[in-house]
């Protein structure tokens, strides 16, 4: 059960864009151009850092596979 209590709290675990640029392979300024486009979501402001939540970044991949494979 330890484990799984830490699977979940890495997934509700804040993560700045920096960080989710690395995550998708893609810069920074691509990151804050697909929150514009309402791609990924707001992210939650703590002072001037902007973060997402991983869980958030990981459902945003889903969406991204799962159109790839509709839409073939």
């Amino acid at each position: 059960m330890g484990e799984e209590l830490n699977i979940s709290l890495d997934l509700k675990r804040l993560v700045g864009l920096d960080k989710v640029a690395m995550m998708l392979d893609i810069s920074l300024r691509e990151v804050q151009r697909r929150i514009a486009a309402k791609e990924l979501p707001q992210p939650v402001k703590i002072g001037r850092l902007s973060k997402l939540p991983v869980e958030e970044v990981l459902n945003y991949v889903e969406r991204l596979k799962n159109n790839r494979v509709t839409n073939q």
